[in-house]
């Protein structure tokens, strides 16, 4: 697995047996496999959480959005949260902070700089490209994501129509590494795709390590 991140969200349509499947087979590859269940009620969140533990999904590599006490129940690797939560000492406070890497979703610079001083690990910054899971809303591109990036020294997560052909224009725009949904869930075979995220991630990384050495 590369330096560079690799999460991937949930979709919010697959049966837990379906998602399971997949993320059995996608975890030795990717940096975490977040589970972003709007549409499901709590309870039936935290059961499959235990389902995907259960089938094998290393609890260091799941991380569970918007519910910190679920994050510690469960011994999760990370707690995601939405960029409208608490301030992070407050989470931390009333949950024992038992997590082992907490991030949040940004829409903005001063969001972000804001969320790095109160101690998230990292920040997760899209949409970068048009997608059908945010139609009809612009994306913030790019040169958002540079001007972003350059203000904090936590890792930026790029999301939102990110295409193994577009990881490295991301990455040279300052991103840490990629989150993505269906370019994975919804593959023919999401094994190949993973892999070929990693390619392009992997390649940036070797084309940094060849441009030190002759510098």
């Amino acid at each position: 697995m590369s330096g560079h991140e690799l999460h991937v969200i949930s979709n919010d349509r697959l049966a837990w047996s379906e998602l399971a499947a997949i993320a059995t087979k996608i975890h030795p590859y990717v940096t975490a496999i977040h589970i972003r269940e709007k549409k499901k009620p709590m309870d039936e969140i935290f059961i499959g959480l235990q389902y995907l533990l259960d089938q094998g999904v290393p609890a260091q590599r799941l991380c569970v959005n918007g519910f910190p006490w679920m994050a510690a129940a469960a011994g999760l690797g990370a707690l995601h949260m939405p960029e409208s939560s608490p301030p992070f000492p407050a989470i931390r406070e009333s949950c024992g902070g038992c997590w082992k890497r907490a991030g949040i979703s940004v829409h903005s610079a001063e969001e972000a700089v804001k969320r790095e001083r109160e101690g998230a690990d990292y920040v997760l910054f899209g949409h970068m490209y048009a997608t059908n899971s945010k139609p009809g809303l612009p994306p913030r591109g790019l040169e958002q994501l540079r001007e972003l990036a350059a203000q904090v020294t936590i890792p930026v997560i790029a999301i939102g129509g990110i295409t193994p052909e577009r990881t490295r224009e991301v990455l040279d725009a300052g991103a840490s590494g990629i989150a993505v949904m269906s370019g994975i869930w919804e593959a023919a075979d999401p094994v190949a795709a993973v892999n070929a995220y990693q390619h392009e991630l992997q390649r940036d990384e070797n084309r940094g390590e060849l441009n030190a050495a002759y510098k």
